[in-house]
């Protein structure tokens, strides 16, 4: 088989003159960086056990000023020297601010700021049961439910000023994680807000040729570390665009391609998710970091730039199918890679269409995503 091997998917996903933008046409990041005056909700059904419900003043449509929610917990007991690691907790299309999930990351050893970007307040008190991503009721906010892309934006660089400046929250320790919406949002976010010590994306944040304001445009101005865990068979994003995303970042740290991921606010539950938020808050360590796919010969490899705490399985992903139309529906496949001298690599499978190298933990997570991923490549009969 004569194999011809692009330098990465990216390549055929180009990206239209004039694409890249400066983020400071949008925003002005010394009048974000200000802590937002907030004050308590007074709304009864909004609060829930172990955390404050905040409003705080913002940004809303047109230059105007409004209020935005948040939820903030921090974990129980005394704060240790310096303060908690921090997490803006940013929610996805359809979302709110869950408090379930503030719960979860409070427990984990955050302080956690969650705002929600659609002009609303979670009401847990309006719900009889537990309040999940499913059953949770929302009240609107004056002006009605609404997502200003550039609003939302500014509101969650003054999030972020509030956050550090709350009690017991370590200023010089904090992560914003996004999901799905949120992701997106951090693409814009890590090119207007410098002091994240890194950002964890979930799902989106890719780069593409769209109307909104959020679509990767700023990605090249990018100023945090940036991690991804993102799905082979997500309905958002593709691997193609995915590694256009990570083409635009220039301080790309790494990331997950996870087979068949699935696409909900329970991302907030994927263990690498957590990983890279304690690795970047300087609590723990990182996942693998792969390098860049080369082939030669019929073999496709990358380099181990990062080892995990343990390794595991190292896998060649692929897919034989081409059809541009519905990528998410594509069939990948799992095939043994070998890790030698500190580089993964495989045998490229006759047919192959796209593929990628991915080196697991030995404890490979519930979901199967504790691993770091080489860029992913097209390939060429």
């Amino acid at each position: 088989m004569n194999i011809i091997v692009a330098a990465a998917v990216s390549a055929a996903l180009s990206l239209p003159q004039g694409f890249r933008e400066s983020p400071e046409k949008y925003w002005n990041f010394a009048e974000l960086s200000s802590a937002p005056h907030c004050r308590p909700c007074p709304n009864p059904e909004c609060l829930f056990k172990g955390m404050d419900a905040l409003l705080v003043e913002g940004s809303g449509p047109n230059g105007s000023k409004a209020e935005f929610f948040c939820y903030f917990a921090k974990p129980d007991g005394a704060a240790p020297e310096g303060g908690f690691p921090g997490v803006l907790l940013v929610h996805g299309g359809g979302g709110t601010a869950f408090p379930l999930s503030v719960d979860e990351w409070r427990k984990a050893g955050f302080a956690v700021l969650a705002p929600d970007w659609y002009n609303q307040m979670p009401a847990p008190g309006l719900t009889n049961s537990a309040p999940t991503e499913k059953d949770l009721k929302k009240i609107p906010l004056p002006g009605g439910s609404r997502n200003d892309q550039r609003a939302n934006v500014a509101n969650l660089v003054r999030a972020h000023s509030l956050l550090r400046t709350l009690p017991g929250v370590n200023p010089k320790r904090t992560v914003y994680v996004g999901l799905s919406w949120g992701s997106w949002y951090g693409a814009a976010v890590t090119a207007v807000d410098p002091r994240f010590k890194g950002i964890v994306e979930i799902y989106c944040g890719d780069a593409r040729d769209t109307a909104r304001l959020v679509n990767g445009r700023f990605l090249h101005a990018a100023k945090c570390p940036v991690w991804w865990v993102v799905g082979t068979n997500d309905q958002n994003v593709s691997p193609a665009s995915s590694q256009t995303g990570f083409d635009e970042c220039p301080t790309h740290f790494g990331h997950a391609v996870v087979p068949r991921l699935p696409h909900s606010h329970i991302g907030y539950k994927f263990e690498s998710v957590m990983r890279m938020a304690k690795f970047f808050a300087e609590a723990g360590p990182a996942l693998p970091v792969l390098g860049r796919a080369t082939a030669s010969g019929g073999v496709i490899s990358a380099p181990v730039l990062r080892h995990g705490v343990s390794d595991g399985r190292a896998v060649l992903n692929w897919t034989a199918d081409r059809v541009a139309e519905k990528p998410h529906k594509r069939k990948w496949v799992a095939a043994p890679a070998e890790l030698k001298d500190g580089v993964v690599s495989a045998k490229i499978p006759d047919g192959a269409f796209q593929a990628y190298l991915s080196l697991y933990e030995k404890d490979e997570g519930k979901f199967k995503d504790l691993c770091g991923s080489s860029s992913i490549m097209e390939i060429a009969e």
